[in-house]
C-alpha cells in the first residue's frame, strides 16, 4: 500500500512523462492513462476520508 505523499508524486510524474510524450512520436500504452485514473481516483478517495475523520 502507498501513502498519500507517494501517490501524489506518482500521479505528479506520471502527468509529466504524459506531458512529455505528447510531442514525441511515440504513444503511451493505454495502462498509462488507467493508471492515472486509478491514482486520481486513489487520492481524491483519502482527500474525502480524510475529511471525514
Amino acid at each position: 500500500m502507498f501513502t498519500y505523499r507517494e501517490k501524489l508524486y506518482m500521479l505528479k510524474t506520471l502527468k509529466q512523462n504524459k506531458a512529455k510524450r505528447l510531442f514525441g512520436l511515440r504513444k503511451l500504452p493505454p495502462e498509462h492513462q488507467a493508471l492515472v485514473d486509478k491514482l486520481e481516483q486513489m487520492v481524491r478517495n483519502e482527500q474525502v476520508n480524510k475529511a471525514h475523520l
